[in-house]
């Protein structure tokens, strides 16, 4: 049965995202090295706990992240960051605005309010195409927890039968899958298009 929702992950299926290059960017904003930034930030668990709920507004997520550099940093700041570090990727979007014309499209991604409330500033590319984009924050616990796809599915009305979801990380797909819906781990452009066309797409 052809999906009525399909739901896109974001960084490296919408876009390449590159960790590197946002350290780097952060490096010269802060005069830290991006060994020190990564372990202040990402290696420390605070990324992991933003994208689990622990920080529900944008303000107090940029105060600690500024905190955990001993650097302060503004909303703009960081949001070029983040921007340096995505690619978007055109036959990914096209393809989404295509599928658009045929299913409910959405987002859902692992990440914290200030990606949420800033992603038109970010990456307009994909804001241009989404009209709804969830972030794990929203929802207390993160991919691939199967619970984080369900309260997905309670926020958005639906149900798990109804999707289709797309991830570059097999666990997700896993997740999502053991939540009830059906799932593509996602590699490449050529290889997602044949999938969409079994499931009644016009891709």
């Amino acid at each position: 049965m052809k999906p009525a929702t399909v739901i896109f992950d974001m960084d490296d299926v919408l876009c390449r995202y590159d960790l590197g290059q946002r350290l780097r960017a952060l490096s010269r904003l802060t005069g830290q090295m991006p060994r020190d930034i990564r372990a202040a930030i990402w290696d420390s668990g605070f990324e992991d706990e933003a994208d689990s709920g622990g920080y529900t507004d944008p303000d107090a997520y940029l105060a600690e992240f500024g905190r955990r550099l001993a650097h302060p940093i503004t909303r703009a700041q960081w949001v070029a960051a983040r921007r340096e570090a995505m690619q978007p990727w055109p036959d990914m979007l096209a393809l989404a605005a295509k599928i658009g014309t045929q299913a409910r499209i959405a987002i859902f991604s692992n990440n914290g309010p200030l990606t949420k409330a800033a992603l038109a500033e970010m990456i307009p590319e994909v804001s241009a195409v989404f009209d709804e984009h969830y972030h794990s924050f929203e929802f207390g616990t993160k991919k691939p927890d199967p619970k984080s796809y369900l309260r997905l599915m309670e926020r958005m009305g639906t149900q798990p039968s109804d999707c289709y979801f797309i991830d570059d990380k097999r666990s997700n797909v896993t997740g999502a899958q053991l939540a009830g819906l059906r799932g593509h781990h996602f590699r490449s452009h050529a290889q997602l298009l044949p999938e969409l066309g079994a499931l009644g797409f016009e891709a």
